[in-house]
């Protein structure tokens, strides 16, 4: 979290926007990504957190501008910004200033859409502000060409019928809201953390692993915060067996399922494969990322091939996608033998090349097949050869 409980009254200082950059460089160089939230107070106590302070309208829209040069210049390493600025934690709640009223949580937000980098998404924490924007949600094709960036994250997952505030404490429209997010978490990603059930009235928090397997799925969770408020949830589903499950099915999780090509193909003709690929995850991939066919020959040399005809974010949970995935061989690249190898790098430039931030496929390795992840590459060797000739 970005701690800007100095600044409510005045610009932040240049020194406070090169130790961001600094940060984003030193997560640059661990091969992580950030999920971004600034907030004027981190209450810790429910005294603190009726009375906190934020910032007027006008001193937030000053500090998202001078905020966007810093976040446009790192997005390679930003998963998801998550809106903030208002209220307690940059929940959207408590605002001191009135932010939360319709015109003014609507200029926060074109502010931060506009600060964002274009191929990230915006979560914000309450639900019904997202579905007051849009209350008819966009197609899959519509968002993958930008035309929806706002995602919602729940900072108190499972905790209660209403998730301690996140939605209605009436029934219908909480069922709506519900729906909603479950039908959102298709298009944009949806995360967040468990909380304490005990800041609401008699609680029922859903504590079992049938809970969490069947809500992570509902919801299309991406993420889940492994160190807040763990002890009716996350150790109990470690106690009862699920923890590996709910790991394994968070966010995307792609399977090779086939992949069909010519033995030979000519240089300066184009390979074409017939790629099947299963998503057995929760989400899909959200922010870009590349298609690549390697060529790997007998004595190591690599040729990287840019490919047409997939897209990794169409992969959708629960589905088997097949596309034709297109490349052209270079005219000269040496003739002979290659082992080929299927790449999904990361869609910046700045880190196409590094192979920690490359997509691997959830395929075991399979020596007997030839089939392998290679981690110095970032690839994965389908155990087929083509011959160019």
């Amino acid at each position: 979290p970005l701690d800007l409980s100095s600044y409510r009254s005045r610009e932040l200082p240049a020194s406070l926007l090169a130790r961001l950059d600094t940060s984003f460089a030193r997560a640059r160089a661990a091969g992580v990504k950030l999920i971004v939230r600034a907030s004027y107070n981190y209450p810790e106590s429910e005294t603190e957190y009726r009375n906190v302070k934020d910032a007027p309208l006008a001193r937030v829209l000053g500090h998202i501008a001078q905020l966007k040069p810093v976040l446009q210049r790192n997005a390679d390493v930003i998963a998801f910004v998550q809106a903030g600025f208002i209220g307690a934690w940059g929940e959207w709640h408590t605002s001191s200033n009135q932010l939360t009223t319709p015109a003014n949580r609507t200029q926060v937000r074109d502010a931060l859409l506009d600060a964002v980098p274009a191929t990230r998404f915006v979560q914000l924490r309450m639900p019904a502000y997202v579905m007051d924007w849009t209350p008819t949600l966009p197609t899959l094709s519509a968002v993958l060409g930008g035309a929806h960036r706002m995602g919602v994250h729940n900072d108190c997952f499972l905790a209660s019928t209403t998730d301690v505030g996140t939605y209605d404490e009436n029934a219908g429209r909480r069922t709506a809201q519900r729906d909603y997010v479950g039908r959102l978490g298709d298009l944009a990603p949806f995360g967040g953390e468990t909380c304490n059930p005990a800041d609401e009235d008699q609680p029922t928090p859903r504590t079992t692993c049938p809970d969490i397997l069947a809500e992570g799925a509902r919801y299309h969770l991406t993420y889940l915060n492994d160190e807040y408020y763990r002890d009716l949830f996350h150790t109990q589903w470690e106690r009862d067996g699920c923890m590996a499950e709910v790991r394994r099915r968070m966010g995307y999780r792609l399977e090779l399922v086939r992949a069909e090509h010519a033995d030979a193909v000519g240089r300066g003709e184009e390979l074409a494969v017939a790629l099947a690929v299963r998503n057995t995850g929760w989400a899909r991939v959200f922010n870009p990322r590349g298609v690549q066919w390697m060529l790997l020959d007998g004595a190591g040399a690599v040729y990287r091939l840019a490919a047409a005809g997939a897209d990794p974010r169409a992969w959708a949970p629960g589905t088997e996608a097949t596309q034709t995935v297109r490349t052209t061989i270079p005219t000269d690249i040496p003739t002979g033998s290659y082992e080929l190898l299927l790449a999904l790098p990361d869609g910046d430039a700045r880190l196409a090349a590094d192979a920690r931030y490359a997509l691997r496929p959830a395929n075991a390795d399979d020596p007997a097949a030839g089939q392998r992840w290679d981690a110095a590459l970032g690839a994965f060797a389908l155990g087929s050869r083509v011959l160019v000739r």
